[in-house]
């Protein structure tokens, strides 16, 4: 185990980034895989770019030279709008340099929330991935923009102005415009160490702004301090080690990811990344980013709980797809299953010995030959996701952190899981602490300090004697691990008086292939209720089979049979609720919970507001007639 506390001598990331660089400078960064559309397709593996800490100083150095030459000086804000790439972390340290404040805007967001950010953040420079996000800025040039009120701000219409934009990509030619390209072809760098040389731990190095599930978002100040300790302590708790490597494709705008990027650009960990497919837009391709995790094959992959649920439905579907490979796998899980969960029978034993293979070949196939562990992060998983993974021989280890406590404070160690835990603290010097009402409290020094110019929400959410109260409810075990019970402003709080905590239950259902995803209804109601949005592949192909033609989002919503098909599976999640936990009546939504939609957060949770007033008329129909016939039934 590396403790790497040298982190605690440095005053700043650029200090931490250039003494690594200079000491180990032969020591590979990253490898990123190369899209050719020429070669893509022959049945080789990508080719890769891979770079060390010397060339990438010389690139960094490069653009903040840049930057300075246009004027960026301490305290600027510097906004990035990119899917995970090598440029997104080296133009993050470049401003660094310079003691700028890097503002993390997510690429899948659209322009009027990249527009509150850009006000909300004072950023006047930003660098884009590609033709995508360059449109978004040029519609915010274009035209004032409204902005929502917060508690200490009124709603105001605004005029965005940006003093310059440098595009990754090769983008349309705009006054404003510098491709990356030419700033990195510039000359040798000058030295710049005296740009970062009187920047402390204690100065702000990034605004990272929160999903806003419940209105604007809140730019949370994390400073240098808060991310070198987090590296720290990434690394002494033994999540990572020294020759590790780690694959990254989540979102660097997510705390969570950057932190990955962090533990590569900070440390002799060797971060891979995806390949860039489509140069003009920003939105992934699930195929393309699946490949290059095969094929690059770290040993440890950061996730989010919608990816392995998206994994386990596929699993499941080619099981279920006939042929000679579905019965096999369908032997393969029967087996496992029997295996894992004691007691199977002499036949699973005989199937588990004789599919060994084949629980190496999905495990190669998802996550490549090289995968150790994957660290689930960012929302809460379901523990019954995590056994279907961990009777298949894979490592799932999950953990917890928030934007505010930038960013890990829990995780489940290699080899000591709990599964339905986060575990311990990755450090000592991590407090925690439960308050009376049930709420995690945190204490350290990765903890923030408050929200950039919300000093209202910042009193609510740190207390005077500095405990940063999460908003998640939770139980700690004897030995310190943590279990997650639920958000505490999502619980719902029936007519009768019953506390019920949603999450859980909305995960449960969610274990249906065809279901996408559930929303629980019931706050001041006499009964729970739930608006569902159908897994429109899966619920397609049953209905074909069965003679359904009319095969859109509408039509089946309203077709009996498919709705029968949901309430037994509701009914079937039913029995292992207690009776006030039961969803006794539900509704289709039009659509699917999407980004794009604005009804999920760039970090796929939920923002239930805004589902409950889209689809507040099928909430009343919920319980129309409630109290005459409140436990009918099928709707």
């Amino acid at each position: 185990m590396t403790h790497f506390s040298h982190l605690d001598s440095f005053g700043s990331l650029a200090e931490a980034f250039y003494s690594i660089a200079r000491s180990a400078p032969d020591t590979p960064v990253y490898q990123q895989a190369i899209y050719d559309a020429a070669t893509d397709g022959n049945g080789e593996p990508r080719k890769r770019c891979r770079r060390t800490f010397r060339e990438v100083e010389v690139r960094v150095k490069k653009i903040a030279q840049f930057l300075k030459s246009i004027g960026v000086a301490r305290g600027d804000k510097i906004a990035i709008i990119s899917s995970s790439r090598p440029e997104w972390m080296e133009c993050d340290l470049a401003a660094h340099t310079l003691g700028a404040v890097v503002v993390s805007i997510y690429q899948s967001i659209p322009s009027d929330d990249v527009g509150y950010i850009l006000f909300d953040s004072g950023a006047s420079v930003v660098f884009v991935e590609n033709q995508e996000q360059v449109d978004k800025l040029k519609v915010l040039l274009s035209a004032p923009l409204r902005v929502p009120a917060t508690e200490d701000r009124e709603a105001s219409s605004v005029q965005i102005g940006l003093k310059k934009i440098v595009a990754f990509e090769s983008v349309e030619e705009h006054q404003l415009v510098t491709p990356l390209r030419e700033v990195l072809a510039g000359p040798e760098p000058e030295s710049l160490d005296a740009a970062y040389s009187d920047i402390t731990r204690s100065d702000m190095a990034a605004l990272v702004y929160t999903s806003g599930t419940t209105g604007p978002p809140k730019g949370v100040i994390q400073t240098h301090g808060n991310h070198l300790a987090n590296v720290r302590q990434v690394y002494g708790c033994g999540m990572l080690q020294v020759d590790s490597t780690v694959m990254v494709f989540l979102p660097l705008a997510h705390a969570f990811a950057k932190l990955m990027g962090y533990v590569g650009f900070l440390a002799p960990a060797e971060l891979y990344f995806p390949a860039i497919k489509d140069p003009l837009s920003s939105k992934a391709d699930p195929e393309s980013v699946t490949r290059d995790i095969r094929e690059l094959s770290a040993e440890v992959v950061p996730v989010v709980p919608r990816l392995l649920e998206k994994m386990q439905s596929g699993v499941i579907a080619k099981s279920k797809a006939g042929g000679v490979s579905g019965k096999l796998l369908t032997l393969m899980l029967w087996s496992a299953r029997g295996v894992y969960f004691g007691k199977p029978t002499f036949g699973q034993k005989v199937a588990y010995a004789l599919t060994g293979f084949l629980r190496k070949k999905v495990k190669a196939q998802l996550f490549g030959k090289n995968f150790l562990y994957s660290i689930s992060g960012g929302a809460k998983l379901n523990p019954d996701v995590a056994r279907f993974f961990d009777m298949l021989g894979m490592e799932i280890l999950e953990g917890y952190g928030l934007t505010e406590t930038c960013v890990a404070c829990n995780v489940n160690r290699y080899g000591e899981k709990r599964i339905g835990t986060v575990g311990p603290v990755i450090a000592d010097d991590i407090e925690l602490r439960i308050a009376e009402d049930g709420e995690i409290l945190y204490k350290g020094p990765n903890i923030t300090q408050g929200y950039y110019g919300r000093e209202t929400a910042t009193q609510a959410a740190w207390d005077p004697d500095g405990w940063f109260h999460t908003g998640d409810l939770g139980e700690v075990a004897p030995d310190g691990y943590l279990s997650i019970v639920g958000r505490k402003k999502d619980i719902i709080v029936t007519s009768y008086g019953k506390n019920i905590a949603p999450e859980d239950i909305e995960a449960l259902m969610k274990q249906s292939e065809f279901i996408s995803a559930v929303v629980l209804v019931g706050d001041g109601r006499p009964f729970i209720t739930a608006l569902l949005s159908i897994d429109m592949s899966a619920v397609s192909a049953w209905a074909k089979k069965r003679g359904i033609s009319d095969l859109d989002n509408a039509s089946l919503a309203q077709n009996q049979a498919v709705r029968d098909l949901l309430w037994k599976e509701l009914e079937r999640g039913n029995t292992q609720l207690a009776e006030y936990e039961r969803i006794k009546r539900f509704e289709i939504v039009s659509e699917d919970f999407t980004v794009e939609n604005g009804m999920l957060t760039p970090t796929f949770k939920v923002k239930r507001p805004v589902v409950m007033k889209n689809f507040s008329a099928l909430v009343e129909k919920l319980y129309q007639n409630e109290f005459t016939s409140e436990a009918s039934g099928r709707p």
